[in-house]
């Protein structure tokens, strides 16, 4: 059922106001007064049935709390008892008095995540776009030049190597057939795991041909395993989607070659892709692509976009600055985008003029070579947003889950900024008032000595 409104009026007897134990003037209080809270209730009552079933937790609380989240690069379950015990983060969800119990179970936020599809959560990014401009962070100026790049979101997965994919799908098959009561005559679970010890050692001491011995003992393991069970399954078992599942894991592991396209990475993350972008210091990325588009001045996002299926980078523009525009509403245009190499022959048509910024800019003026060098402004924003709002290690289910990880993550990256530009301007702020108070009190102390003197 539609979550009941926070009612503001209501207060326990003898419990003090929020208001009252806080400083108002901090950072995250303010932050909390230019959000329009309203407006997710407006969008997300869609997502609720009118009268039926239990009520559901305030809208505030829950996006609230994704907020929060991403901000300070938190779990759920470390949120959640986080807000117990902070006052200001009681504030900015919406209450009045300050509470002593946990506001819901941290699986209330995988549930509520569950329900939105990437429309609403691009609702997260926009609002942080309005409450920049509200807050006067941003202004229009600011959005017109632009730089975009794609990054790697990895996925919480260990390294792939065959022996342990082939390990991993014996563990399948066999809580397959437990489940089913499916009686084998080996399950290959203690060898297999004897063998896989084996492998690593022959791996550390360079043995590479007893490796490879081990690698083909555990797919004969495998192999062995599937077979059995398949001669005994009853045909609608067979026909399940369960076990054609399994199928095609097996398939993909069974027949595949050093050279095989769209290989399996991960049985419980099918969709990971291997990407390679040129790192020295890391050659291969396991995950999805994702497309960032972030102002030239204070590095704010303006679009934050998944991918699958590795797509070239230029192909990614148009639909990331598509989804900028939409985004930025009426606050403003992009008349300007900086790319690197990598989006030469993109596929952007729209009005934006596109720079591909070459290696040498020799030729350019002085001006135009200082706009040009901007563009690397994007790549410090992408290791922010990796480090600080937990978009270096995607925990969220499936490509859904790719989705809202980066949109949140952006989300969090810009209400990072809003904060610290409201911290910058009340530290400036109590400064000025220590000055004039100083000064006006050295002039009491001064008066005050020269009338002792005088009588």
């Amino acid at each position: 059922m539609r979550p009941k409104k926070q009612d503001p009026t209501t207060q326990e007897l003898l419990e003090p106001l929020l208001v009252n134990i806080i400083d108002t003037k901090h950072p995250l209080v303010k932050l909390s007064d230019k959000i329009d809270w309203e407006y997710f209730e407006k969008e997300f009552g869609s997502l609720y049935h009118h009268n039926d079933g239990r009520p559901g937790i305030p809208m505030r609380i829950m996006v609230g709390l994704h907020y929060l989240k991403y901000t300070y690069n938190m779990s759920d379950e470390d949120v959640v008892h986080g807000w117990k015990e902070n006052p200001y983060w009681q504030y900015f969800t919406g209450e009045k008095v300050f509470q002593t119990k946990v506001p819901i179970n941290p699986t209330s936020m995988t549930r509520f995540r569950n329900r939105l599809k990437e429309e609403d959560l691009l609702k997260f990014l926009e609002e942080t776009i309005n409450t920049a401009f509200r807050s006067g962070y941003l202004n229009k100026n600011d959005v017109k030049k632009v730089a975009a790049d794609t990054t790697v979101q990895e996925k919480n997965i260990t390294f792939p190597t065959d022996i342990k994919l082939f390990y991993t799908m014996i563990i399948y098959l066999v809580k397959f057939s437990k489940k089913h009561e499916i009686r084998l005559k080996e399950t290959h679970e203690y060898s297999g795991k004897k063998l896989l010890m084996k492998y690593s050692g022959y791996a550390h001491a360079k043995q590479y041909k007893r490796a490879g011995k081990a690698v083909k003992k555990m797919k004969t393991k495998m192999g062995k395993l599937y077979r059995s069970i398949e001669r005994v399954l009853p045909e609608e078992l067979r026909n399940s989607d369960e076990f054609q599942q399994l199928k095609l894991f097996y398939e993909s592991l069974w027949n595949r070659s050093k050279r095989s396209k769209n290989k399996l990475y991960s049985l419980h993350s099918p969709e990971v892709e291997c990407i390679s972008k040129g790192k020295s210091h890391k050659r291969y990325e396991f995950g999805n692509k994702v497309g960032f588009v972030g102002t030239l001045k204070k590095n704010f996002i303006l679009s934050c976009k998944s991918f699958h299926g590795n797509p070239y980078d230029g192909h990614t523009l148009e639909e990331n600055l598509s989804e900028a525009k939409t985004l930025l509403g009426s606050n403003g245009t992009i008349d300007t985008v900086l790319v690197d190499l990598g989006y030469r022959k993109h596929n952007y048509t729209g009005d934006a003029k596109v720079h591909v910024v070459p290696r040498s800019m020799k030729k350019f003026k002085v001006n135009f070579k200082r706009l040009l060098k901007r563009r690397s402004c994007v790549e410090a924003t992408i290791g922010h947003t990796k480090r600080d709002n937990r978009m270096d290690r995607n925990y969220l289910k499936g490509k859904e889950g790719d989705k809202a990880n980066a949109i949140l993550a952006a989300s969090g990256h810009n209400l990072r900024l809003i904060l610290a530009f409201l911290l910058f301007f009340l530290k400036k702020f109590r400064d000025n008032i220590a000055k004039k108070l100083g000064t006006f009190l050295n002039g009491v102390f001064l008066n005050e000595k020269r009338t002792k003197i005088y009588v």
